[in-house]
């Protein structure tokens, strides 16, 4: 099996705690973790990383989900900034109920 094909796991453990949040890749590749780490420090740089559990990369559907503690709203300031770090560093994410991400951007936008 080679590395890229689907079920290939790029990267072992496929599990990592950063910052305090569980991050974890379906199929253990190596740009999700790298996403989701991305995502994490972007959260803890605005101290907003106790309010996320877990996030998780559905490697087959190509999406990224969050576990947010209770309470928390994408208008209310905390799910902003949990918002901006996912759509600036996220591929495909699916946050509050609505979609977002890298592949949503325009280049000349």
């Amino acid at each position: 099996m080679g590395w890229f094909e689907e079920k290939a796991k790029q990267v072992s453990p496929a599990v990592v705690v950063a910052f305090g949040i569980e991050l974890v890749s379906r199929y253990g590749k190596a740009g999700e973790l790298r996403e989701m780490l991305e995502f994490a420090e972007a959260v803890a740089t605005e101290r907003a990383e106790r309010y996320v559990s877990k996030v998780f990369y559905d490697s087959k559907a190509g999406l990224c989900t969050f576990e947010l503690v209770d309470g928390v709203l994408r208008g209310d300031p905390v799910g902003r900034v949990l918002w901006a770090a996912a759509d600036s560093t996220i591929r495909h994410f699916d946050l509050f109920d609505m979609s977002g991400g890298l592949i949503f951007q325009h280049e000349d936008a």
